[in-house]
């Protein structure tokens, strides 16, 4: 599995394209593959700590706030890895904005969402 696909998947949910749910089970889908092969490759780790994240939020342990910025975080480590995106996040307040340098990727306000779920 490329990691391009990972954080393109990670970008669609960021942005809006895909809810959790449906995070969810591609996750698992890509983990059932690679679970059966006994070597452990980065991309497993990555998918497993986020399968992690997901059941953490879902069962309380976490708040979906920390699950988002995990998954912000992840993004801009494979952008600051590569240098090929631009994300403009609002992450606390309608005035402050984080951004990742390189292209362009449109980010829904997930806090909004939360709020009305």
């Amino acid at each position: 599995m490329e990691q391009n696909k990972i954080l393109e998947l990670l970008k669609n949910l960021i942005s809006g394209n895909i809810q959790v749910e449906e995070l969810s089970e591609i996750i698992d889908e890509w983990l059932f593959d690679l679970r059966q092969t006994p070597r452990v490759i980065p991309e497993q780790q990555l998918l497993s700590s986020l399968e992690l994240f997901i059941h953490e939020a879902r069962e309380g342990y976490r708040s979906w706030n920390e699950l988002y910025e995990y998954v912000i975080s992840i993004i801009q480590q494979f952008i600051s890895e590569t240098n090929s995106t631009t994300i403009i996040l609002n992450t606390e307040a309608a005035s402050e904005l984080v951004t990742i340098s390189g292209g362009s990727v449109p980010v829904m306000d997930y806090r909004a969402e939360m709020a009305l779920a």
